[in-house]
């Protein structure tokens, strides 16, 4: 073994580590290798900045050595380009575990199609197209694949490298990362691929035995709830009778469109599942499509038949109580909405998966969450984070540089009284805040009443264009990636007079759940107001419903859910151990919501009801670390040859550590004198008068 390593002892399994580990990823480690030797579950929450990911890879790669039949290990996230990253952590730790990183990504075809008309399509148009080509033998590159031996690469590292590789040889990445995962030790996956019922079953062989892990997963309720939930869309209902109109079966599909014309009209019906079966059985839809002939390639039929199948089988697993049946009249399509995440899991558990591991650096809060998933947690954990408290200021701000109440809840976001006052707040603090902020908003529509308000009524937005560069975040994917981009090169400007930056976003945006931001390009996260779904979503009304009949508590799951958002948005601000920054919630809501913030976060908050004492302490904050900053050019070849291989950060060295005591206790005694100062220089002038 030639990589240098840290070789440790961890729950009796010889883990090896890249460099010397933090406390809490050693507890990560520990807690990842106790599920898995149990065959348990764990859902584990450890902050951005901690190594995560590393952790969890050495953890299950050093237990996986350790049996005689290696499980396969399945890792899925959200994007194809974390698992871009994760292909490339695996690809650091190969000369650690050369026996054990051999790895296939199974992406989307819109990643992997090479075909030169297919690959320019939609992505939900491209899987019709590429049966279809395969099917009429017109794709070179499905040819190529089928026809050889063996695939040209083993394992597959990066999506573009892969491409590449097999471009070269003129085969098709797609169908050869299918073809590599079987054998691989790792196999990379989109959420959909576990999370989706019927992928689930195409993936069954996968899935047996292997070991699930869920990364970046605070949003895994969703994608569960999103994967079995059905739909079927009025057009297609209507096409459907349109090409069986010659078929024997037509009488057949005309009485099941009749019975499901009826709730193609209300908002959402509960008898739709008792009536169901006396109309249709599964003999009824294997008749069907046994029927089909000619038409059977034709998409309305086939997503006609697996609405069908689908909510045969919700009746069948005794599922109905977990379903609600919604028609969206914008879209004209009926929904069997699954409200339940834990079938999801269940099923995964059922297809004899050994162990489900479900991480991310925002989790919090977890009470609604662990009884929404209902499988059985051997080991929970909320970590620490590897930064020194000299690293994070976290403020509740109850009232404005006026004195205002700040609170923006739906009745008060539009008071022009609120809205001047938390725009005077933000120009306070964009002023003292170095580098970049990031302001986040309940949602787009709050944003845009406090922007147009700030625009139309005094100069408060042109005031604080005058102290940062202004971006907003947009709602189209393309522009979002210009805007954040213009926005990083503002924060880090080497003009002498550049005040750096400010990126107005919301909860739940883009930027909200993932972009990485660090040091200057997000010195402060300001948030501002509860993001709260829509209590008269249809959607949200009938998850709280549910959620009180089975004894969860849709309040409690309508609060921690917002608050999970905010956590998620609050994860911009500190995106590594030797990052700093300050968290600023400007809203008096937030005072007595403290145990729905992650634990790291919470035991560092100050409630201030004063505007100015938050402003003099943000300002402190900031001196500190522009004096800390000035060190770091003497410290910072000592950190990078040692600190960095030890896992430490510029803030254990104790000449930082003593200079933050000692620079306060100064500032508090200079402020004490100049306070006395004024108090008699006043009394002089009165005594004088």
């Amino acid at each position: 073994m030639t990589a240098s390593h840290n070789t440790l002892q961890l729950e009796d399994v010889e883990v090896r580590f890249p460099y010397s580990p933090y406390t809490c990823q050693e507890e990560y480690m520990k807690s990842v290798i106790r599920a898995l030797k149990s065959e348990g579950n764990a859902i584990l929450e450890s902050p951005t900045g901690t190594g995560k990911t590393l952790s969890m890879l050495c953890s299950v790669l050093s237990w996986r050595q350790t049996q005689e039949t290696p499980p396969q290990v399945i890792y899925a996230s959200r994007t194809h380009s974390q698992l871009s990253q994760v292909a490339q952590e695996i690809t650091k730790l190969a000369p650690l575990y050369p026996h054990s990183t051999r790895t296939s990504l199974l992406a989307s075809r819109d990643q992997y199609c090479l075909h030169p008309t297919i690959s320019t399509y939609h992505s939900l148009s491209q899987p019709a197209a590429c049966r279809a080509a395969i099917t009429s033998s017109s794709c070179a590159h499905h040819q190529t694949y089928k026809n050889a031996a063996k695939p040209p690469v083993d394992t597959v590292r990066d999506i573009e490298d892969f491409v590449a590789a097999c471009a070269g040889h003129g085969t098709c990445p797609y169908y050869t990362a299918q073809q590599l995962a079987p054998g691989a030790d790792v196999v990379l996956v989109p959420y959909n691929y576990l999370t989706d019922r019927n992928l689930q079953y195409r993936y069954k062989s996968l899935i047996n035995n292997s070991v699930i892990i869920f990364d970046e997963a605070h949003n895994i309720t969703q994608f569960c709830e999103t994967g079995y939930t059905f739909s079927l869309t009025a057009a297609a209902m209507n096409n459907v009778l349109d090409v069986m109109e010659t078929s024997p079966t037509l009488e057949k599909w005309q009485e099941i469109c009749r019975f499901l014309e009826e709730f193609f009209s209300t908002e959402y019906q509960s008898s739709f599942f008792q009536f169901f079966e006396s109309y249709i059985n599964f003999g009824t839809v294997k008749e069907l499509r046994a029927s089909l002939g000619g038409v059977g390639q034709v998409s309305a039929v086939h997503e006609m038949l697996d609405f069908l199948d689908n909510v045969l089988d919700i009746i069948d697993t005794k599922s109905t109580e977990s379903y609600n049946i919604l028609f969206d009249g914008e879209t004209e399509c009926l929904l069997c909405v699954c409200l339940d995440p834990s079938i999801a899991l269940k099923n995964l558990l059922k297809l004899q998966a050994r162990s489900i591991l479900i991480t991310s650096g925002t989790i919090s809060p977890l009470p609604t969450i662990v009884k929404e998933l209902d499988i059985p947690f051997t080991e929970i954990l909320q970590n620490t984070h590897v930064i020194k408290p000299s690293q994070l200021l976290v403020q509740v701000v109850t009232r404005g540089s006026d004195g205002e109440p700040l609170e923006s809840s739906f009745k008060n976001r539009r008071s022009e009284t609120y809205l001047h006052s938390l725009g005077m707040t933000l120009v306070n603090y964009l002023r003292i805040i170095p580098g970049g902020v990031l302001v986040f908003f309940p949602s787009y529509t709050a944003m845009d009443i406090a922007l147009t308000y700030w625009r139309e009524n005094g100069d408060l937005w042109s005031i604080m264009k005058r102290e940062k560069i202004c971006h907003i975040e947009p709602r189209n994917k393309e522009y979002f990636y210009r805007t954040v981009k213009r926005y990083e090169q503002d924060c880090l400007d080497s003009d002498p007079d550049s005040k750096g930056a400010a990126l107005f976003a919301v909860c739940r945006g883009k930027l909200a759940e993932g972009v990485d931001l660090s040091d200057e390009k997000s010195r402060g996260v300001i948030i501002v107001g509860i993001p709260f779904s829509y209590p008269n979503d249809p959607l949200v009304a009938m998850k709280m419903k549910y959620l009180d009949r089975v004894k969860i508590g849709g309040k409690a799951w309508y609060q921690q859910t917002a608050f999970r958002a905010v956590n998620q948005a609050l994860g911009r601000a500190i995106r590594h151990g030797g990052d700093y920054g300050a968290m600023i919630f400007l809203d008096e809501r937030f005072a007595a919501n403290q145990d729905l913030l992650p634990s790291w976060v919470a035991s560092e908050l100050s409630v201030l009801a004063s505007f100015g004492s938050a402003i003099k302490a943000t300002s402190e904050f900031f001196k500190f670390h522009a004096i800390a900053g000035s060190q770091q050019d003497t410290y910072a070849n000592k950190f990078k040859r040692e600190g960095a291989s030890k896992g430490v950060t510029l803030f254990d060295f104790p000449i930082l550590s003593k200079s933050f005591e000692i620079l306060m206790f100064l500032i508090k005694v200079l402020y004490a004198i100049v306070a006395a100062l004024v108090r008699f220089v006043l009394y002089l002038i009165r005594g004088r008068k």
